[in-house]
């Protein structure tokens, strides 16, 4: 069976790859795309840093392991707020920095306070789990009708799978059903959580791309049909 290490490599390296394929398509000028890179890139190095520890001797400062934990969030709502720009909906900034403010804020609580490992991860988990929600639901609610649904239906089918699967793991560190003390240390509960997320997380960036691939479809079209009316028309030159 594979170990959380190499779990957590592959979802780097999946991760890397997806996010060349979304900096190269924001050329297209589509909005979120270059957020939803950005995201992945945040995603990159959040889970590098959350991977490191066991491979450096005497693991990372606190610090820099809260700041991994802290850019596991921040990452989620960098996806969400590709999705808003997207479909051209609004940001609401102010809700987001709160609340990624009370989710460091949480997180330091545990390292520096009181040190548990398990209340960190249902808080991750929560945060995680909330925005995965928040991105499926604004896809299924303002997908675009008359359009090839599969693009948006594959996306809403990948963030509601994290968020359920965030939820369930929320709530078995919360209720300490879990005895590890880390990421990288092998458990059921952790191997379940790694290898669905290791098809959902990137299923989301998937998703945006299939999304973008649909959008730059649409736009080609329109331009055609706009192309052909205008050789139609005698008044133009």
């Amino acid at each position: 069976m594979p170990t959380p290490a190499l779990w957590l490599t592959s979802v780097i390296i999946i991760c890397l790859l997806m996010m060349g394929m979304l900096f190269s398509l924001s050329r297209s000028g589509i909005p979120g795309v270059a957020t939803t890179a950005c995201g992945a890139a945040v995603t990159c190095v959040a889970v590098a840093l959350t991977a490191a520890p066991p491979l450096l001797a005497g693991g990372l400062p606190v610090p820099v392991r809260l700041l991994g934990g802290v850019l596991l969030g921040v990452d989620m709502a960098l996806y969400f707020v590709a999705v808003r720009q997207f479909f051209g909906l609004g940001v609401p900034k102010a809700a987001l920095a709160v609340l990624l403010l009370l989710y460091a804020l949480a997180l330091a609580a545990f390292w520096y306070v009181s040190t548990d490992f398990s209340m960190r991860t249902a808080i991750v988990s929560t945060m995680r789990g909330l925005m995965a929600g928040l991105i499926a639901v604004t896809v299924l609610r303002h997908r675009p009708a008359g359009q090839a649904a599969y693009p948006y239906v594959f996306t809403v089918a990948m963030a509601g799978a994290l968020a359920l699967m965030h939820a369930w793991r929320a709530v078995v560190y919360f209720l300490r059903l879990d005895g590890i003390g880390a990421l990288w240390q092998s458990s059921t509960v952790n191997t379940i959580y790694l290898s669905i997320g290791l098809v959902t997380l990137p299923g989301i960036m998937l998703g945006m791309i299939l999304m973008i691939h649909d959008r730059m479809l649409e736009q080609r079209v329109s331009k055609a049909v706009a192309d052909g009316r205008g050789r139609q028309d005698p008044r133009r030159p």
